[in-house]
């Protein structure tokens, strides 16, 4: 039961991504090949659908990875769960960068759903833009060898649509809420943005929760949109915590971009008194700007897996940073006065 619920398989490395699968996957994924929960009459139809969901699930990830590297961040790994993908990319903490890295992965749905829609316009002469046309438009069709791709074609574009308009809801931490915090970041800041996101996600599980429940005729879409729900709520929550406990200062755009040292002076008591403050406040700023850089890494992590994937190590440091900055803000106030 511990390796079901922690474990994982490594499948693959390419393009120095580690790909892992959870350990429940693989079991839920057995299960639902000989249960027949996917959906089709053959087993090979089965695992067909399996395959062709979580391949796009994790081209939807690789899109998030490829975007954290073009803005100069990092990716390394990705883990499949049954709830999705995870993706361990790291974009630099400013909100250009952090709309690229998560629009990635929605981008890489469209460009899918567009190949497919092409390939159906090749195969069946018209353009498909809404899943429900296709029953009715392959009735009227002959059978032929193009057509019957068509089937194959649909499936992917539908699988690749509804997770493309699943993903964008503005519900932290789906992609929709983590866009919706990159454009608020600008004009409210990042504490401000997401914590408006938070409450937005908050607000938007309960209602997933709501459609989750009203939609349990079909058994596994329901509880799944429950659990997802859930999962939302939670992470909603655990943020929420944190960004209240901190407060504004773990997250502000000064200390994130370095102090300016290069300010303005003025002239103090005595030249030497002068450069003793400002090489002291220089020396606070750089150790500030280093911290910054080791926080902006553990935040990193509780966005993308939560409160409860940090270490002992990773929160003591969090709590030590709290005090550390919190002496250094009122130091370098101190200093900043003397040395303008």
């Amino acid at each position: 039961m511990h390796w079901l619920w922690t474990g994982s398989v490594q499948l693959f490395t390419v393009f120095g991504i580690r790909v892992r699968a959870h350990a429940s996957l693989i079991v839920i994924g057995a299960l639902v090949l000989l249960l027949g929960w996917s959906g089709g009459d053959t087993f090979f139809n089965r695992m067909a659908s399996v395959l062709s969901l979580f391949v796009i699930v994790l081209l939807h990830e690789f899109g998030h990875c490829f975007a954290a590297r073009w803005t100069g961040g990092s990716a390394d790994e990705i883990l499949l769960t049954p709830l999705g993908g995870l993706a361990m990319a790291y974009a630099r903490r400013r909100p250009w960068p952090t709309f690229v890295t998560v629009a990635g992965g929605p981008l890489v749905n469209v460009i899918i759903c567009l190949v497919c829609g092409i390939g159906l316009y090749l195969t069946m002469g018209q353009w498909l833009f809404w899943p429900s046309q296709f029953g009715l438009a392959l009735g009227r069709l002959p059978a032929s060898p193009l057509t019957s791709i068509a089937p194959y074609l649909f499936w992917i574009y539908s699988i690749s649509y509804f997770l493309l308009l699943f993903n964008l809801l503005p519900v932290f931490p789906l992609d929709g809420g983590q866009l919706l915090q990159s454009i608020l970041w600008p004009k409210l800041g990042y504490h401000q943005s997401m914590l408006m996101t938070v409450n937005i996600g908050l607000a938007g599980s309960v209602l997933m929760i709501m459609a989750g429940v009203a939609s349990l005729g079909s058994l596994v879409g329901g509880v799944l949109l429950i659990v997802i729900a859930i999962n939302c709520l939670l992470n909603c929550l655990q943020m929420k915590r944190m960004l209240v406990a901190q407060g504004p200062w773990g997250f502000s755009e000064e200390d994130a971009a370095g102090f300016d040292a290069g300010s303005s002076r003025r002239s103090s008591s005595t030249r030497g008194d002068h450069e003793k403050n400002l090489r002291q406040r220089r020396r606070l700023e750089t150790q500030a700007k280093k911290e910054q850089e080791q926080i902006d890494h553990i935040l990193a992590k509780v966005s993308a897996q939560g409160l409860q994937s940090l270490n002992w190590m990773e929160k003591r440091a969090l709590k030590k940073a709290t005090q550390r900055q919190r002496q250094r803000d009122a130091e370098l106030s101190r200093l900043r006065q003397k040395t303008q």
